[in-house]
Protein backbone atom coordinates (compact mmCIF):
# COMPACT_ATOMS: atom_id res chain seq x y z
CA UNK A 1 0.00 0.00 0.00
CA UNK A 2 2.84 2.41 0.83
CA UNK A 3 4.47 1.60 -2.51
CA UNK A 4 1.26 2.46 -4.36
CA UNK A 5 1.05 5.81 -2.56
CA UNK A 6 4.66 6.55 -3.43
CA UNK A 7 4.13 5.72 -7.11
CA UNK A 8 1.02 7.89 -7.27
CA UNK A 9 2.89 10.80 -5.67
CA UNK A 10 5.75 10.43 -8.14
CA UNK A 11 3.36 10.50 -11.09
CA UNK A 12 1.74 13.70 -9.80
CA UNK A 13 5.16 15.29 -9.31
CA UNK A 14 6.30 14.42 -12.82
CA UNK A 15 3.03 15.77 -14.22
CA UNK A 16 3.60 19.11 -12.48
CA UNK A 17 7.20 19.28 -13.73
CA UNK A 18 6.24 18.61 -17.35
CA UNK A 19 3.31 21.00 -17.05
CA UNK A 20 5.67 23.75 -15.86
CA UNK A 21 8.11 23.01 -18.67
CA UNK A 22 5.24 23.24 -21.13
CA UNK A 23 4.29 26.68 -19.84
CA UNK A 24 7.91 27.84 -20.11
CA UNK A 25 8.15 26.47 -23.64
CA UNK A 26 4.93 28.29 -24.54
CA UNK A 27 6.41 31.71 -23.69
CA UNK A 28 6.96 33.78 -26.80
CA UNK A 29 9.44 36.62 -27.01
CA UNK A 30 8.57 39.78 -28.90
CA UNK A 31 7.37 43.36 -28.58
CA UNK A 32 4.77 43.63 -25.82
CA UNK A 33 4.00 47.37 -26.10
CA UNK A 34 0.69 48.06 -27.90
CA UNK A 35 1.95 51.51 -28.94
CA UNK A 36 4.87 50.08 -30.89
CA UNK A 37 4.87 49.63 -34.65
CA UNK A 38 5.83 45.98 -34.31
CA UNK A 39 3.53 45.06 -31.40
CA UNK A 40 3.02 41.31 -31.14
CA UNK A 41 -0.20 40.40 -29.34
CA UNK A 42 1.03 36.83 -28.93
CA UNK A 43 4.27 37.86 -27.21
CA UNK A 44 4.46 37.12 -23.50
CA UNK A 45 8.08 38.14 -22.87
CA UNK A 46 9.44 41.55 -23.89
CA UNK A 47 12.63 41.11 -25.92
CA UNK A 48 13.39 44.84 -26.29
CA UNK A 49 12.66 44.86 -30.01
CA UNK A 50 9.84 47.43 -29.91
CA UNK A 51 10.11 50.20 -32.48
CA UNK A 52 8.05 53.39 -32.36
CA UNK A 53 6.76 56.05 -34.72
CA UNK A 54 8.36 59.47 -34.67
CA UNK A 55 7.22 61.19 -31.47
CA UNK A 56 7.51 64.90 -30.67
CA UNK A 57 6.47 66.88 -27.61
CA UNK A 58 6.63 70.39 -26.22
CA UNK A 59 8.84 71.42 -23.31
CA UNK A 60 7.11 74.14 -21.26
CA UNK A 61 9.17 76.42 -19.03
CA UNK A 62 9.12 75.61 -15.31
CA UNK A 63 11.58 78.28 -14.10
CA UNK A 64 12.12 81.08 -16.60
CA UNK A 65 15.58 82.22 -15.54
CA UNK A 66 18.05 80.67 -13.09
CA UNK A 67 20.47 82.54 -10.85
CA UNK A 68 23.58 83.84 -12.58
CA UNK A 69 25.57 81.61 -10.22
CA UNK A 70 24.45 78.53 -12.20
CA UNK A 71 24.48 79.74 -15.80
CA UNK A 72 26.57 76.70 -16.74
CA UNK A 73 24.57 74.18 -14.72
CA UNK A 74 25.25 70.63 -15.80
CA UNK A 75 23.29 68.27 -13.56
CA UNK A 76 20.08 68.17 -11.56
CA UNK A 77 18.50 66.33 -8.62
CA UNK A 78 15.43 66.99 -6.49
CA UNK A 79 16.02 66.68 -2.74
CA UNK A 80 14.60 68.39 0.36
CA UNK A 81 11.86 69.98 -1.75
CA UNK A 82 14.54 71.83 -3.72
CA UNK A 83 16.59 71.47 -6.86
CA UNK A 84 20.34 70.93 -6.57
CA UNK A 85 22.82 71.60 -9.34
CA UNK A 86 26.43 72.51 -10.13
CA UNK A 87 28.41 74.14 -12.91
CA UNK A 88 30.60 72.29 -15.36
CA UNK A 89 34.27 72.74 -16.33
CA UNK A 90 36.00 75.67 -14.71
CA UNK A 91 33.28 76.16 -12.10
CA UNK A 92 33.86 76.09 -8.38
CA UNK A 93 33.76 72.83 -6.43
CA UNK A 94 30.29 73.62 -5.10
CA UNK A 95 26.72 72.42 -5.39
CA UNK A 96 23.82 74.86 -5.19
CA UNK A 97 20.34 74.54 -3.74
CA UNK A 98 17.68 76.28 -5.86
CA UNK A 99 14.13 77.11 -4.91
CA UNK A 100 11.49 75.70 -7.26
CA UNK A 101 9.67 79.01 -7.80
CA UNK A 102 12.29 81.38 -9.18
CA UNK A 103 15.49 79.33 -9.30
CA UNK A 104 17.28 81.43 -6.69
CA UNK A 105 20.27 80.02 -4.81
CA UNK A 106 19.34 79.41 -1.19
CA UNK A 107 22.27 77.30 -0.06
CA UNK A 108 25.81 76.62 -1.25
CA UNK A 109 27.80 73.53 -0.29
CA UNK A 110 31.54 73.51 -0.98
CA UNK A 111 33.42 70.22 -1.31
CA UNK A 112 36.78 70.96 0.28
CA UNK A 113 38.81 68.08 -1.17
CA UNK A 114 37.40 68.30 -4.70
CA UNK A 115 38.28 70.11 -7.90
CA UNK A 116 35.84 70.90 -10.68
CA UNK A 117 37.79 69.69 -13.69
CA UNK A 118 34.58 69.01 -15.60
CA UNK A 119 31.59 68.17 -13.41
CA UNK A 120 28.85 66.85 -15.65
CA UNK A 121 26.09 65.19 -13.60
CA UNK A 122 24.76 64.72 -10.10
CA UNK A 123 22.85 61.74 -8.69
CA UNK A 124 21.58 60.55 -5.33
CA UNK A 125 20.39 57.66 -3.20
CA UNK A 126 18.87 57.76 0.26
CA UNK A 127 22.13 58.58 2.01
CA UNK A 128 24.55 60.14 -0.47
CA UNK A 129 24.93 62.64 -3.29
CA UNK A 130 27.26 61.72 -6.15
CA UNK A 131 28.97 64.28 -8.42
CA UNK A 132 30.47 63.04 -11.67
CA UNK A 133 33.76 64.73 -12.59
CA UNK A 134 33.79 62.79 -15.85
CA UNK A 135 33.53 65.31 -18.68
CA UNK A 136 36.11 64.42 -21.30
CA UNK A 137 35.59 66.52 -24.43
CA UNK A 138 39.19 66.14 -25.60
CA UNK A 139 39.27 62.40 -24.84
CA UNK A 140 42.58 62.27 -22.97
CA UNK A 141 41.64 62.55 -19.29
CA UNK A 142 43.26 60.16 -16.83
CA UNK A 143 41.65 61.52 -13.65
CA UNK A 144 37.96 60.65 -14.04
CA UNK A 145 36.17 60.36 -10.70
CA UNK A 146 32.92 60.53 -8.76
CA UNK A 147 32.67 62.52 -5.52
CA UNK A 148 30.46 60.90 -2.88
CA UNK A 149 29.01 63.23 -0.23
CA UNK A 150 26.97 62.10 2.81
CA UNK A 151 23.63 63.86 2.96
CA UNK A 152 23.96 63.90 6.75
CA UNK A 153 26.86 66.36 6.38
CA UNK A 154 24.67 68.94 4.64
CA UNK A 155 22.75 71.15 7.10
CA UNK A 156 19.08 71.90 6.62
CA UNK A 157 19.89 75.59 6.22
CA UNK A 158 22.98 77.71 5.63
CA UNK A 159 26.13 77.28 3.60
CA UNK A 160 28.63 74.61 4.57
CA UNK A 161 31.92 72.97 3.67
CA UNK A 162 32.02 69.17 3.46
CA UNK A 163 34.48 66.45 2.46
CA UNK A 164 33.81 63.75 -0.09
CA UNK A 165 34.85 60.17 -0.60
CA UNK A 166 36.25 59.56 -4.09
CA UNK A 167 35.50 56.84 -6.64
CA UNK A 168 38.14 56.73 -9.40
CA UNK A 169 37.53 54.99 -12.72
CA UNK A 170 38.75 54.51 -16.28
CA UNK A 171 37.31 52.83 -19.39
CA UNK A 172 38.53 49.35 -20.23
CA UNK A 173 37.62 49.80 -23.89
CA UNK A 174 39.52 53.07 -24.37
CA UNK A 175 42.74 51.96 -26.04
CA UNK A 176 44.10 55.43 -26.81
CA UNK A 177 44.12 58.69 -24.87
CA UNK A 178 45.49 60.84 -27.66
CA UNK A 179 43.58 64.13 -27.96
CA UNK A 180 40.57 63.85 -30.28
CA UNK A 181 38.40 66.81 -29.32
CA UNK A 182 34.73 66.17 -30.12
CA UNK A 183 35.71 63.16 -32.27
CA UNK A 184 35.74 60.24 -29.84
CA UNK A 185 33.39 58.04 -27.81
CA UNK A 186 34.76 58.41 -24.27
CA UNK A 187 33.03 61.48 -22.94
CA UNK A 188 30.38 61.00 -20.23
CA UNK A 189 27.82 63.47 -18.91
CA UNK A 190 25.00 61.29 -17.53
CA UNK A 191 24.83 59.26 -14.34
CA UNK A 192 22.23 57.68 -12.05
CA UNK A 193 22.12 55.38 -9.05
CA UNK A 194 20.66 51.93 -9.66
CA UNK A 195 20.54 49.61 -6.63
CA UNK A 196 24.14 49.18 -5.40
CA UNK A 197 25.81 50.73 -8.44
CA UNK A 198 26.21 53.87 -10.47
CA UNK A 199 25.26 53.68 -14.14
CA UNK A 200 27.19 55.96 -16.49
CA UNK A 201 25.86 56.80 -19.97
CA UNK A 202 28.47 57.91 -22.49
CA UNK A 203 28.21 60.93 -24.77
CA UNK A 204 29.59 59.60 -28.02
CA UNK A 205 30.78 62.46 -30.20
CA UNK A 206 31.95 60.13 -32.94
CA UNK A 207 29.00 57.78 -33.58
CA UNK A 208 26.12 59.48 -31.66
CA UNK A 209 25.45 56.32 -29.64
CA UNK A 210 25.58 55.82 -25.88
CA UNK A 211 27.21 53.02 -23.93
CA UNK A 212 26.20 52.18 -20.38
CA UNK A 213 28.85 51.36 -17.76
CA UNK A 214 28.35 50.03 -14.22
CA UNK A 215 30.45 51.36 -11.38
CA UNK A 216 30.31 50.39 -7.67
CA UNK A 217 29.19 53.11 -5.26
CA UNK A 218 32.08 52.40 -2.91
CA UNK A 219 35.37 54.37 -3.05
CA UNK A 220 38.12 52.70 -4.99
CA UNK A 221 39.86 52.60 -8.35
CA UNK A 222 37.92 50.79 -11.05
CA UNK A 223 38.26 49.86 -14.71
CA UNK A 224 34.77 49.61 -16.20
CA UNK A 225 33.56 47.59 -19.18
CA UNK A 226 30.62 48.68 -21.36
CA UNK A 227 27.47 46.66 -20.65
CA UNK A 228 25.53 47.57 -23.78
CA UNK A 229 25.13 50.27 -26.45
CA UNK A 230 22.07 52.23 -27.56
CA UNK A 231 21.77 54.12 -30.83
CA UNK A 232 20.41 57.41 -29.44
CA UNK A 233 21.23 59.47 -32.55
CA UNK A 234 22.54 62.33 -30.45
CA UNK A 235 24.58 63.40 -27.43
CA UNK A 236 23.39 62.20 -24.00
CA UNK A 237 23.86 64.81 -21.27
CA UNK A 238 21.76 63.73 -18.26
CA UNK A 239 20.05 60.74 -16.65
CA UNK A 240 17.72 59.87 -13.81
CA UNK A 241 15.72 56.93 -12.45
CA UNK A 242 12.07 57.24 -11.45
CA UNK A 243 11.18 56.93 -7.75
CA UNK A 244 9.66 53.47 -8.33
CA UNK A 245 12.81 52.31 -10.13
CA UNK A 246 10.94 51.35 -13.30
CA UNK A 247 11.76 54.14 -15.73
CA UNK A 248 15.04 55.68 -16.85
CA UNK A 249 14.96 59.13 -18.43
CA UNK A 250 17.82 60.45 -20.54
CA UNK A 251 18.15 63.95 -21.99
CA UNK A 252 20.39 65.18 -24.75
CA UNK A 253 20.60 67.11 -27.96
CA UNK A 254 21.61 66.79 -31.59
CA UNK A 255 22.58 69.86 -33.60
CA UNK A 256 21.31 71.88 -30.60
CA UNK A 257 17.83 70.41 -30.83
CA UNK A 258 16.94 68.65 -27.55
CA UNK A 259 15.42 65.21 -27.19
CA UNK A 260 14.47 62.77 -24.43
CA UNK A 261 14.68 59.00 -24.12
CA UNK A 262 12.36 56.96 -21.89
CA UNK A 263 13.53 53.43 -21.10
CA UNK A 264 11.16 51.06 -19.30
CA UNK A 265 10.19 47.41 -18.87
CA UNK A 266 13.89 46.55 -18.56
CA UNK A 267 15.79 43.94 -16.55
CA UNK A 268 18.41 45.04 -14.00
CA UNK A 269 21.38 43.44 -15.74
CA UNK A 270 20.51 44.74 -19.23
CA UNK A 271 19.05 48.26 -19.15
CA UNK A 272 18.98 48.71 -22.92
CA UNK A 273 17.04 45.47 -23.41
CA UNK A 274 13.85 47.25 -22.32
CA UNK A 275 11.53 49.47 -24.35
CA UNK A 276 13.30 52.58 -25.61
CA UNK A 277 11.29 55.58 -26.76
CA UNK A 278 12.91 58.66 -28.30
CA UNK A 279 10.96 61.92 -28.00
CA UNK A 280 11.94 64.94 -30.06
CA UNK A 281 11.34 68.37 -28.51
CA UNK A 282 9.51 70.94 -30.59
CA UNK A 283 10.50 74.60 -30.88
CA UNK A 284 13.63 74.60 -28.71
CA UNK A 285 16.44 75.01 -31.23
CA UNK A 286 19.54 76.34 -29.47
CA UNK A 287 18.48 75.07 -26.03
CA UNK A 288 21.31 73.00 -24.55
CA UNK A 289 19.70 70.60 -22.11
CA UNK A 290 22.15 69.36 -19.46
CA UNK A 291 20.44 67.87 -16.39
CA UNK A 292 17.29 65.87 -15.73
CA UNK A 293 15.47 64.73 -12.59
CA UNK A 294 12.17 63.18 -11.64
CA UNK A 295 10.15 65.85 -9.86
CA UNK A 296 7.40 63.29 -9.20
CA UNK A 297 6.63 59.82 -10.48
CA UNK A 298 5.52 61.13 -13.88
CA UNK A 299 6.97 64.64 -14.16
CA UNK A 300 10.50 65.41 -15.24
CA UNK A 301 12.43 68.64 -14.81
CA UNK A 302 15.15 69.38 -17.36
CA UNK A 303 17.81 72.05 -16.87
CA UNK A 304 19.51 73.98 -19.64
CA UNK A 305 22.63 76.12 -19.47
CA UNK A 306 22.83 79.61 -20.90
CA UNK A 307 23.37 79.81 -24.66
CA UNK A 308 23.38 82.59 -27.25
CA UNK A 309 19.62 82.16 -27.78
CA UNK A 310 18.26 81.14 -24.36
CA UNK A 311 18.97 81.84 -20.68
CA UNK A 312 19.75 79.17 -18.12
CA UNK A 313 16.35 77.82 -17.11
CA UNK A 314 14.32 74.77 -16.09
CA UNK A 315 11.77 73.05 -18.32
CA UNK A 316 9.28 70.33 -17.45
CA UNK A 317 7.98 67.24 -19.19
CA UNK A 318 4.98 65.15 -18.18
CA UNK A 319 4.53 61.51 -19.14
CA UNK A 320 2.37 58.57 -18.19
CA UNK A 321 3.49 55.00 -17.93
CA UNK A 322 0.83 52.36 -17.63
CA UNK A 323 0.20 48.83 -18.76
CA UNK A 324 3.86 48.49 -19.64
CA UNK A 325 4.09 51.35 -22.13
CA UNK A 326 4.62 55.07 -22.18
CA UNK A 327 2.67 58.03 -23.49
CA UNK A 328 4.18 61.48 -23.74
CA UNK A 329 1.92 64.51 -23.53
CA UNK A 330 2.06 66.69 -26.63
Amino acid sequence: MNLLRYCASAVVGLTLVFSGLGRLHAQQAGCTDPQALNYNAAATVNDGSCSYPYTAASLPVFIYRLSTKVHENSGLIYWRNSLWTHNDSGGEAKIYRLDTLKGRVGQTIEISNAKNVDWEDIAQDNDYIYIGDMGNNVGNRTNLCIYKIPKSAIPEHGDAVVMAEIIHFSYADQMSKKPAIYKHNFDCEAMLVYEDNLLLFSKNWNDLKSRVYQLPKTPGNYVVEPLNTLDVDGLITGADLSPDGKTIALCGYKDYEPFLFLIYDFVPDDIFAGNKRRIAINGKFGVQTEGITFFSSNRLLISAEKTAVAPARIYYFYHEIYSGHAVANP
